[in-house]
């Protein structure tokens, strides 16, 4: 994939060069849609950039000086990698072999999965969506079990009711023995 610098002639030009640099080194990190942690030019620390007020911001100070928050580097290389993460995952969706998912809220296909919930009706599996930031559950098949495999959850399933009844003959061994202890004490005998 390629990305195209504008061939403009306009006052952000240095800018932006020093901005896609910056992106093209690999020095931007995303913590979510609104927030971007961008290294600083000597590597030995990191400037913030957010989504404050409908506005992007950098905690550089390189915009404040000139009035407008658009002259930074920081945002410009921090907008550079929102947008190419975004053609990226819908790029590899489209490859993948089986059907893509998708934010069932917003349509975005920048999820990340973030566990299970076991309820009545099985197991599901949790996702979070990092546009919109809303969790949504889908129902779980094992990828054992689309190709006729045995099935993962089958032998927890079996390990755990084989634990259950185990636990529940020592339960019941245990208060077979309280009521002797008790019987022997009622009847003033003395308890083995």
């Amino acid at each position: 994939m390629s990305i195209e610098k504008p061939h403009e002639d306009n006052s952000d030009a240095p800018f932006n060069d020093v901005g896609y640099r910056i992106f093209k080194d690999g020095l931007v990190r995303r913590f979510n849609p609104t927030l971007f942690a961008v290294r600083k030019e000597d590597k030995k620390g990191w400037f913030l950039v957010e989504l404050r007020d409908g506005q992007w911001a950098c905690d550089c100070g390189a915009g404040d000086a000139s009035g407008t928050l658009g002259n930074c580097p920081h945002v410009y290389a921090a907008l550079l990698s929102s947008a190419t993460q975004r053609v990226e995952l819908e790029e590899s969706s489209e490859v993948a072999e089986e059907r893509p998912i998708r934010c069932r809220y917003c349509g975005s296909p920048d999820i990340s999965k973030v566990g299970f919930r076991y309820n009545a009706r099985g197991i599901s599996r949790r996702y979070l969506c990092n546009e919109c930031r809303r969790k949504f559950s889908v129902p779980y098949v094992e990828p054992h079990a689309v190709h006729g495999l045995p099935s993962g959850t089958l032998w927890l399933l079996t390990q755990v009711a084989m634990l259950t009844s185990k636990l529940n003959e020592l339960l019941s061994d245990l208060e077979e023995r309280t009521m002797s202890a008790v019987n022997t004490s009622q009847s003033g005998g003395q308890v083995p």
